[in-house]
């Protein structure tokens, strides 16, 4: 058997041409089983030939329809054709791009200039869907295994190394760093979202810099509507609460959702729910009071008393420990903050007789007054955790736990041997996002390139020839 591929291309203008690809030959006395239909070479191979006279005849149709001006109809001059690459998902391909001579018609004065039309279609020698893969291999695999994997099932150039992918999905993060995240469909009025909100760490580029940085994750959820996570370096934004707004408003489709903001009340996260421009309901973690009250149940289990005093003291102490979490399940805060006085109390009084029961009283003195700071600190978020319990709504941060193990700690801690800087973390985390919400191909799809601002000479120039609205075609 002997198979020919050819391929007949038909133009906007009824021109067309056909090329031949490859010959397959399967003769049936060497048929086995490894060359029962096409290799990945060979396929690999037909898919670059494709490319390359796909990509040649669209050069060619653009330059031929270019070439007629549409307000004189005339035929433009061409200066010369150059060989041109451009990065495809099948290859690099070459072709040949052609330099016209713009028509002066369009102005008073005969400036003529040389152009590419096909620079417009192709400005960064890539095409926009290899850029978008590489973006998304990247926010999930490290760059080197990108590269292999490219390799290995696509017909990419040799030179494509790490760096070049880097670069490429640095740049798209940037990308979607610069679009604003697109308005959802309203939701019901009756929706709550709950915001949660985590911080977690990555390690910094170079320790003479910073040893690691901080990155806050969280997700946005709600019942019957799809989820959504975020993060970013949170050195980097002047302005979190802005940033938040823009994302809350986004995905729940109103400008006053109703929000209920839940973080674990470290590093000032309790403060961001205040700077929002609409009302929320500010919840502090329960597993981490929980936590803490669990570390006082556990120092009182441990200690060794053995005088009756001690012995008197550790009963009293397990009994004002014993109902301390259900004040804070019901909201019984004043009851907490006085059974928590009376621990401190008995850790101050009690003079201990047993070695290591000092000790005990010590570190229990300690987690005690780390308590009531920490419940201070976060006033007005220890809400009524059964009754919101009750009604099935979220009363940890489980979920902004998962996210900052879904978005940071699979790509760049966890089994990741590397170090970043803030500002290649943030970049590649907007990526990450995008493709965990499923909206990277739209976000950079809605990029638009700042135009550069004429400098004032050039505007001066144009003003005094009566020019100020020219704008020239494309180099």
């Amino acid at each position: 058997m002997k198979i020919t591929i050819r391929v007949e291309v038909t133009t906007d203008y009824g021109e067309s041409a056909t090329f031949e690809i490859c010959d397959i030959e399967r003769p049936y006395r060497e048929l086995e089983p490894a060359k029962v239909g096409l290799s990945l070479a060979e396929g690999k191979d037909v898919l670059h030939e494709l490319q390359k006279i796909v990509v040649a005849m669209q050069a060619e149709e653009v330059c031929m329809l270019r070439r007629f001006c549409t307000r004189c109809h005339r035929f433009l001059e061409l200066k010369d054709r150059r060989i041109r690459k451009v990065d495809t998902v099948f290859g690099t391909v070459p072709f040949r791009s052609a330099r016209i001579i713009c028509c002066p018609c369009g102005t008073p004065l005969p400036m003529e200039f040389p152009y590419s039309p096909m620079t417009e279609y192709v400005p960064e020698r890539a095409t926009s869907e290899l850029l978008a893969l590489e973006a998304k291999l990247s926010a999930q695999m490290p760059y080197r295994q990108v590269v292999s994997m490219m390799r290995e099932f696509l017909p990419v150039r040799e030179t494509l190394n790490h760096v070049t992918v880097r670069n490429r999905a640095l740049r798209a993060g940037a990308r979607i760093e610069a679009v604003q995240p697109r308005m959802r469909e309203p939701s019901s009025e009756d929706t709550e979202w709950t915001l949660t909100i985590d911080g977690g760490f990555v390690r910094g580029r170079r320790k003479s810099e910073c040893s690691s940085f901080e990155v806050l994750t969280g997700r946005l959820t709600a019942k019957g509507q799809a989820s959504h996570v975020f993060a970013f370096v949170r050195n980097k934004l002047p302005d979190i609460a802005e940033r938040l707004t823009a994302f809350v408003r986004a995905a729940s489709g109103t400008d006053r959702p109703r929000l209920s903001v839940i973080t674990d009340g470290a590093n000032g996260l309790q403060s961001i729910a205040d700077r929002l421009p609409f009302s929320c309901t500010p919840v502090l973690d329960w597993f981490h009071i929980s936590m803490r009250v669990r570390y006082l149940e556990q120092i009182v289990k441990g200690m060794r008393a053995k005088t009756a005093t001690e012995k008197a003291a550790r009963g009293v102490l397990i009994s004002r420990i014993d109902r301390l979490r259900w004040c804070f399940w019901h909201a019984q805060l004043e009851k907490a903050k006085n059974r928590m006085q009376g621990i401190l109390t008995i850790c101050r009084v009690i003079v201990p007789e047993t070695p290591g029961v000092a000790d005990s009283l010590a570190q229990l003195d300690y987690r005690a007054r780390e308590l009531v700071a920490y419940v201070d600190a976060n006033g007005g978020a220890t809400i009524n955790y059964g009754a919101r319990h009750r009604r099935n709504k979220p009363i940890s941060t489980a979920t902004a736990e998962s996210a900052v193990n879904q978005v940071l700690n699979q790509r760049m801690c966890k089994r990741q041997q590397m170090r970043w800087s803030p500002n290649g973390v943030h970049l590649l985390a907007q990526v990450r996002c995008a493709v965990i919400n499923g909206d990277l191909a739209e976000r950079l799809a809605r990029y638009e390139p700042p135009t550069e601002p004429r400098s004032p000479e050039l505007v001066d120039f144009l003003e005094q020839l009566g020019l100020s609205d020219y704008e020239p075609q494309g180099f």
